[in-house]
This record gives C-alpha cells, sequence and structure tokens, in this order.
C-alpha cells in the first residue's frame, strides 16, 4: 500500500475538493500563499530586512507565540487548523515547515556560517518585579491591620506637623498607645470569632463608615494628599491615651458592692 507523504497528506486536507485555480499541489500553495505571508509577517514585526535577525527570523510552527502571529493570515490559520484535525506530532511539523522564514531556515544558515543569530525580541522588554499589592480595608478590615493603617500614618495628614512634633517629644508614650490599642482591637476581634456581639472601637468603625462613604480607602496616600483626615489619628491621639487609662484603671477596681 503506497502511504501519502507528510506534504500530500496536508494540502488533500487544505484541498480536499481542488478547483481550477486552486494550487495543485503542496509545494505550489507553499510558494503562491505561505511564503508571501511570512514575508509579510516578519516585515511588519521587524520593520525593515536589513538585519540578519530580519532575514531569518526563525519562525518555529510549534511555538504558539510564533503560530499567533502567523494566524493573523488566512493561509495559515488554515494550516494550523490542519495540523491539529490531522494530529501531527511537533517533530512531523518540523519536518514539513522547511521554508524561508523558519526555525530550519535560521539553524541551516547558522550551521553553514558558523554564526548564531541572536533573538532580540524580548529586549525592551523590562525585567519582572512583582507589583505592590495595596489592601482595601472595609468595616470588617482586622484590628491589626486597621491598628497598622493608622499608627503607620501619624503626622502625615493635615495637622500632621504637630502631631510628629509631639509624637517627637514623648515617643515612648506614642509607642504604649499604638500596642494598646492593637491589643485592645484584637480583643475585640477575637471575641467576634468566637461569637460574641461586642463593638470593635465605636470611633474607628465610625471613621471607617465615613472613610468607606468618601470613596478613600483605596489609596490613603492619594486621600491624605487631596486633605483628607483620617481620625482616629488626628483627633484620637490623645483620647487613646485617655480612654485605655479609664480602661486600664476600670479593669482594677472592684465590681460594684464588694467591699473594699
Amino acid at each position: 500500500m503506497h502511504r501519502t507523504s507528510l506534504p500530500g497528506l496536508v494540502y488533500y486536507h487544505l484541498y480536499p475538493h481542488p478547483r481550477p485555480n486552486d494550487p495543485h499541489n503542496f509545494a505550489t500553495h507553499l510558494t503562491r500563499n505561505l511564503v508571501p505571508e511570512v514575508r509579510a509577517e516578519t516585515q511588519t514585526f521587524y520593520g525593515t530586512l536589513d538585519c540578519i535577525e530580519a532575514r531569518y527570523p526563525g519562525l518555529n510552527y510549534t511555538h504558539p507565540p510564533h503560530r499567533m502571529r502567523l494566524s493573523r493570515f488566512t493561509h495559515h490559520r488554515r494550516l494550523f487548523r490542519a495540523f491539529d484535525e490531522l494530529g501531527l506530532t511537533d517533530d512531523e511539523i518540523l519536518s514539513l515547515c522547511r521554508w524561508e522564514g523558519t526555525r530550519w531556515a535560521r539553524e541551516r544558515y547558522e550551521r553553514e556560517e558558523g554564526v548564531r543569530v541572536r533573538d532580540t525580541t524580548g529586549d525592551e522588554i523590562p525585567d519582572w518585579v512583582e507589583p505592590v499589592k495595596h489592601r482595601l480595608f472595609s468595616a470588617h478590615a482586622s484590628a491589626e491591620a486597621v491598628a497598622d493603617l493608622a499608627f503607620s500614618l501619624i503626622g502625615r495628614g493635615p495637622g500632621g506637623e504637630a502631631l510628629q512634633q509631639a509624637e517627637e517629644e514623648s515617643e515612648d508614650e506614642m509607642e504604649s498607645v499604638g500596642i494598646e490599642l492593637n491589643q485592645r482591637l484584637s480583643a475585640a476581634a477575637e471575641a467576634r470569632e468566637r461569637g460574641a456581639d461586642v463593638v470593635m472601637d465605636e470611633a474607628w468603625e465610625q471613621w471607617l463608615k465615613e472613610a468607606a462613604e468618601r470613596g478613600v480607602l483605596a489609596d490613603p496616600v492619594a486621600a491624605f494628599r487631596a486633605g483628607h483626615t483620617f481620625p482616629p489619628i488626628a483627633a484620637v491621639a490623645t483620647e487613646v491615651v485617655s480612654a485605655t487609662r479609664i480602661s486600664s484603671t476600670a479593669s482594677t477596681m472592684p465590681p460594684a458592692g464588694t467591699a473594699m
């Protein structure tokens, strides 16, 4: 039994019923349709053919990015569809695609000339840098996240100079306020997780509600530059001190009705 060659197999899949104006074989189809499309793609991609890389672009018909580029053209799009429908392997595709502009042509040139054609496609693409993920805070944000945001913004909003000066005068005291507030909010968050109906902190929750309505939570830095204040930092810095002192005093006092 005579086995159909690979070019013949692809040709008859592309042209099952050839018309008089259709190519008579795969070689004619290649010369008439595929090579002109390769030249058009190369001219579009490189802009000029005055360099070795443009003359030998090394298009790999098994490489998805190269197939995507060539699929813009009608005959190449049909060719790739035929490859998939016939179930050709990568080795079969590479053995068939040996014409101008392909990987085969570049490798032959490199072998004959003893040089290597450098691929400059990605030279202008910068190295990948992991983007900084900005967390969005809502009314249900964790106590630690809210406290970290608040105390990282001390002295950066309107009126921040006075607050920064106060911080410099009593740095230890301000640090103790942050720790106490963080602990208080964390304790309330843990109580909520256990099912208790407790308020995280009235001042914080009121501020979060108002800030969400103003739409300033997405970018705190931009909000500060726009003049939005971030209470309770601007107004609660002193309140926190008194509130924590009252809380600590209340915790040490005996219950009502208990003899001293």
